[in-house]
């Protein structure tokens, strides 16, 4: 692949986690926005204020803490719906990985309907905390870059739903300061309309 879409491995969750390897700070920032959606060039073009090329990467690899997501061969032109169901799969479960290890029994049993009180762990709080977590990401890799940095450790630390939806004001203080007012409220509106559909799910 000439420009790879990259994710964190399990080992690169943990890494985020536990800071076991004790990375070089500019190696962990980049660490940091691999997200399992952006592409090389992107995340070397945002990591080069910091001074870093693609032996950043290159060394992420080497030590097992990223790898590159398998993309499907291109559809024809024709279709172009076919391209992002197959390979939407693949991203969530990476961006989910951490709740999916925590709890992988739960959410891999079939839920009847109406079951959330007896299951936290519901499909539709898988969702939404993917949708969430997409969200978050994005957002401050958009918006906020290394400034960003901090609350992007923070998402990738949230471990339920309830966690992330607790970020929202940290989110909307750190978009205010970056980005002014209008853009902070414009954003926060989204997230807050997100929120109440996955609270509506549940």
């Amino acid at each position: 692949m000439v420009d790879p879409i990259y994710r964190k491995t399990d080992a690169g969750q943990d890494e985020i986690r536990s800071r076991a390897r004790k990375l070089d700070h500019k190696l962990r920032a980049l660490l940091l926005m691999v997200n399992g959606e952006r592409r090389e060039q992107a995340l070397l073009a945002q990591a080069a204020g910091m001074g870093l090329g693609a032996e950043a990467m290159a060394a992420l690899l080497a030590q097992g803490l990223v790898e590159a997501v398998a993309e499907p061969a291109q559809a024809p032109v024709a279709a172009p719906q076919e391209p992002p169901r197959v390979a939407q799969p693949a991203a969530d479960t990476n961006l989910f990985s951490v709740y999916a290890m925590r709890h992988a029994p739960v959410a891999a049993a079939p839920a009847p309907p109406h079951t959330n009180a007896a299951d936290p762990h519901s499909p539709a709080d898988i969702q939404a905390y993917q949708r969430l977590y997409h969200f978050y990401t994005d957002v401050i890799g958009q918006h906020l870059g290394l400034r960003g940095y901090l609350l992007q450790v923070k998402v990738e630390k949230a471990a339920d739903l309830p966690a992330l939806m607790a970020l929202r004001e940290p989110l909307h203080a750190a978009l205010l300061k970056a980005r002014g007012e209008i853009t902070a409220h414009a954003i926060v509106a989204q997230l807050d309309q997100l929120r109440a559909g996955s609270a509506g799910a549940a």
